[in-house]
């Protein structure tokens, strides 16, 4: 892969989690306030460092992950770690309650993106007792063709268009490579994936923890 990461050409909209997570939020800032206008620093001061260290996991849970993609990769976003995936490495790309990539034999996840669990159900009784339903077989091989390279029509889901996009931007990228669709060098361009760990999100983390027992100790 390049040194230098190529330009985004599209973020996906997440779907899940953005109301919950900006209401926590919200209610995180409404009870440090709270805590800081009313309360002795006996119980104000650790409340405030909690209320600090529940809005990071709040974020961290709900806000941080996302999904974007550049002309070579496919950027996913989770709790703790940014997963960069080679798109011509993409053999499967499928929706139901988290985004489910499949790379060089291994999966990769993030809840960003999700079906509503009345349709993720649906569809899993109306596939139910099939054998070829197993995890990191997508919807389009069982239905006996390859991913789908179509552009977003109207009327499709939102799950639905970003499977499509994901696996047109894959295509596009083995094309350009000159790599064949369920090849050998697609699988081994899969070992490509890179993993960065969110280290300053875990440091910020365990620096609030650390400060509200610190707090409690001492206020206490």
């Amino acid at each position: 892969m390049a040194d230098q990461p190529a330009e985004e050409i599209q973020r996906f909209r997440p779907t899940n989690g953005r109301v919950m997570g900006i209401l926590g939020l919200l209610l995180c800032v409404f009870v440090a306030v709270v805590l800081v206008a009313y309360e002795s620093p006996r119980i104000a001061v650790p409340g405030t460092v909690g209320c600090g260290f529940v809005a990071l996991l709040v974020w961290l849970a709900m806000l941080r992950p996302g999904v974007s993609a550049s002309t070579t990769d496919l950027t996913m976003r989770t709790l703790f770690e940014t997963v960069s995936i080679p798109l011509a490495s993409v053999d499967t790309v499928i929706v139901r309650r988290y985004l489910l990539v499949r790379s060089g034999g291994r999966k990769y996840i993030c809840p960003a993106i999700s079906r509503p669990l009345r349709r993720t159900v649906r569809n899993e009784m109306r596939w139910g007792g099939q054998q070829l339903m197993s995890p990191g077989v997508s919807e389009e091989r069982i239905a006996g063709g390859s991913m789908k390279t179509d552009v977003k029509q109207p009327g499709v889901d939102y799950p639905d268009f970003v499977e499509q996009q994901i696996a047109a931007l894959a295509a596009n990228d083995r094309a350009r490579r000159g790599i064949e669709e369920r090849s050998e060098e697609e699988y081994e361009l899969g070992s490509q994936v890179v993993r960065r760990t969110a280290w300053p999100e875990l440091v910020a983390l365990a620096v609030l923890a650390v400060a509200f027992v610190v707090a409690v100790i001492v206020v206490g």
